[in-house]
């Protein structure tokens, strides 16, 4: 099933995907698309069960991918955030001729932390806290804490929490069913040994203060001229937020290298 999109920007330029984060919807990227509409179409895809696709049934990765596959164009640069980032992972091992190059924020091959194999992340537990307290009747509770433990760590938290509910403000809530399914991907999804299948030039973005994917797993990705890290000091699980103006210097350094 073809999903519903926002699209901003030049009709002529070189496509950009955004794929957002658990509990929020496109517009969290609302902020981005100025310094990207003069040269690049803007397509924000907001998941299923999110957003404009609020309707639309709750699936796990691979309903999602099938979706994705439906919806986006040949040749995209793809841009995904936390959640968004790990699907645009999997679309990009999936369909390595469909993406020119991929761009990921503040997310990591696998999510959840393996203490006995010193891999960090978060901490299981706190994902099967946040399965067991969410229900239809707390969505917008169970978020706001979600996006609390996303700005912890932040030297401007209370701006941050502040600026994403702004930006989402015209959201509707997403579906209890989505968000349960969106937290099963984010503890089981695995694909540390899939990297190697990884063909495009790649920006993987880290917040030094993120509490939800520490940086220091930024090691498992291959760094070489097409493969690039970049970590924001001041800054946790939103980059784009915290420090917007470094943060669009090398979302466009990169662009320029790779999004022509």
């Amino acid at each position: 099933m073809k999903l519903k999109t926002h699209e901003f920007g030049n009709p002529e330029g070189k496509r950009i995907v955004m794929l957002h984060g658990w509990g929020f919807s496109g517009a969290v990227f609302h902020s981005i698309i100025p310094c990207l509409s003069s040269r690049f179409r803007v397509i924000l895809v907001d998941l299923p069960g999110y957003g404009l696709n609020n309707a639309i049934p709750a699936n796990r990765t691979q309903g999602t991918m099938a979706n994705l596959e439906d919806t986006l164009p040949e040749n995209v640069i793809l841009f995904g955030w936390s959640l968004g980032g790990i699907l645009a992972l999997r679309y990009t091992i999936m369909n390595p001729s469909r993406v020119q190059a991929l761009i990921t924020v503040s997310s990591s091959p696998r999510f959840t932390s393996l203490p006995e194999e010193r891999w960090p992340g978060t901490d299981p537990e706190l994902l099967k806290k946040l399965q067991g307290i969410l229900s239809q009747d707390n969505v917008y509770r169970v978020i706001d804490r979600f996006l609390s433990l996303q700005a912890m760590g932040s030297p401007t938290m209370k701006n941050d929490i502040r600026e994403i509910k702004e930006l989402l403000k015209d959201s509707p809530l997403p579906s209890y069913y989505e968000l349960q399914a969106g937290l099963k991907t984010l503890a089981d999804e695995d694909l540390r040994g899939c990297l190697t299948r990884i063909e495009c030039p790649c920006l993987h973005i880290y917040g030094q203060k993120d509490r939800l994917v520490p940086y220091q797993g930024s090691t498992i990705w291959p760094v070489n001229e097409h493969s690039l890290i970049h970590i924001f000091k001041n800054s946790s699980h939103a980059p784009f937020i915290s420090e917007p103006d470094n943060f669009r210097k090398v979302l466009l350094d990169f662009l320029d290298k790779y999004g022509t």
